[in-house]
């Protein structure tokens, strides 16, 4: 419920059967694990940063949850000599042919890029290769995640689950040095992660990549002759449009320099102005259609109402818990778990209530459900309301001839026209178009 859509790609590359270590991104917190655990279709034990273990009560929580400590630098080097009884249980539980997912790069970060990575999942699965010998082969299964949005309910999120990487083929490494070995494992990794997520290696110009996922995807799409608008054909898109920013960065840098600032001007307009980027590709809706979403959104509103009232208490908690943590990436993490126990209690007075007043128990099993898909389509009905009245704005502000609005449409012509030339100059200089575009239907660049 919390997700629109959950899309996963790539189940296959899972060798069931073997002891595996998962390796996600790590930039939502507690939903990056949740994303593992509900699609991997195995029970894989879990390994957190130690500090959340300092509380005694949270760790035992914790431990029930099947999660285990691992301990880094900035705990304090005597803590370091600690990892090693949990390394060993890492290794007794993979030599059961079980799984242990962890995150790599040790810690969240909100940038749509992969961090360096630690070198604790290395470290366990050389040391549990070596243990294991020729019985078992350790696998590192990549794990790509990228949510449409980290904090905001109903958007979609894509999990990318890429080719294992088999342990037992950098043994002969590990064997001769094992600094080097789990350096070469790290890189190795580190290469097969960027592959099934989206990393902008570029730090200084990485908002300006990622406003343009937003501004260019669906004329993106359309040069490769990508059809669907799935959460993973746009991924495909994107990772093919980041590969032509960076290297028109390389080529022309103080020409991209000028394109990055009206880029982020443009942005900022169309955020000032409470607008979306699809309104000035498609100039807003026409007037008829605008009057027949006005209509079904009047028709419509007694359910809106319902699930809205309904729903409010539950809903606006979560929101409200949430304003004092700092770090917006446990936003959506806290929202989830705390929506969790709102929504059950909520529910289960309201029955009561319903029940003692009205003295029908089928009543109250029916409010259930009437109360909780009334709340989805309210969700879905408050979208509809955002586009109709950014569409509603648009038009108004380009009837009015609004000086910013025509500065913005002029930036957005500037922009998609600069996009258009880039990606129209890749293709004649590297692939010719039509084989381009067969091979991103195959979803291999």
């Amino acid at each position: 419920m919390f997700y629109h859509r959950i899309e996963v790609k790539g189940r296959k590359n899972i060798p069931y059967g073997n002891p595996i270590i998962f390796t996600p991104n790590h930039q939502n917190a507690l939903m990056d694990a949740l994303a593992v655990l509900n699609t991997c279709r195995l029970n894989p034990i879990f390994m957190a940063r130690a500090d959340i273990f300092r509380n005694k009560r949270q760790a035992k929580i914790l431990s029930f949850l099947k999660i285990l400590p691992i301990y880094r630098m900035r705990d304090g080097a005597d803590e370091l000599s600690k990892n090693a009884g949990i390394f060993d249980k890492a290794s007794i539980i993979l030599g059961d042919k079980h799984s242990v997912c962890l995150m790599p790069e040790g810690n969240h970060g909100h940038q749509r890029r992969l961090r360096s990575l630690i070198k604790g999942s290395f470290r366990i699965a050389l040391s549990s290769q070596e243990k294991f010998g020729d019985k078992l082969n350790v696998k590192i299964v990549p794990v790509g995640l990228d949510y449409e949005h980290y904090q905001k309910i109903h958007q979609d999120l894509l999990i990318n689950y890429g080719p294992p990487i088999d342990v037992k083929e950098y043994m002969d490494f590990y064997h001769e040095n094992q600094p080097r070995a789990i350096n070469i494992l790290k890189e190795k990794l580190s290469e097969e992660l960027k592959k099934v997520m989206i990393h902008i290696n570029s730090e200084k110009y990485h908002d300006v990549y990622h406003e343009l996922r937003s501004i260019y995807n669906d004329r993106m799409r359309n040069r490769l002759g990508i059809l669907r608008k799935s959460h993973y054909y746009r991924f495909i898109a994107d990772k093919e449009m980041i590969r032509i920013l960076d290297e028109n960065f390389a080529l022309h840098p103080e020409e991209m320099k000028e394109f990055s600032a009206s880029v982020i001007e443009y942005s900022e307009g169309v955020k000032k102005l409470d607008l979306r980027y699809w309104v000035f590709d498609r100039k807003g809706y026409s007037l008829l259609k605008i009057i027949l979403r006005i209509a079904m959104l009047i028709i419509f509103s007694p359910v809106f109402l319902f699930g809205w009232l309904n729903n409010l208490i539950p809903y606006t908690i979560p929101k409200r818990m949430i304003r004092n943590v700092k770090d917006p990436q446990f936003h959506s993490s806290f929202k989830f778990v705390i929506a969790m126990i709102t929504f059950l209690s909520y529910y289960i007075v309201m029955t009561l209530i319903i029940s003692l007043v009205f003295h029908q128990s089928w009543l109250s099993w029916l409010y259930i459900p009437a109360g909780l898909f009334s709340g989805y389509l309210a969700l879905n009905y408050s979208s509809w309301y955002k586009k109709t009245k950014a569409s509603v704005r648009f038009k108004s502000f380009l009837r009015k001839s609004d000086p910013v609005i025509l500065k913005l449409i002029n930036l957005h012509k500037k922009i998609t026209s600069r996009m258009n030339a880039m990606v129209e100059d890749y293709q004649k200089r590297y692939l010719p178009e039509n084989k381009m575009k067969k091979d991103v239907r195959k979803g291999i660049l």
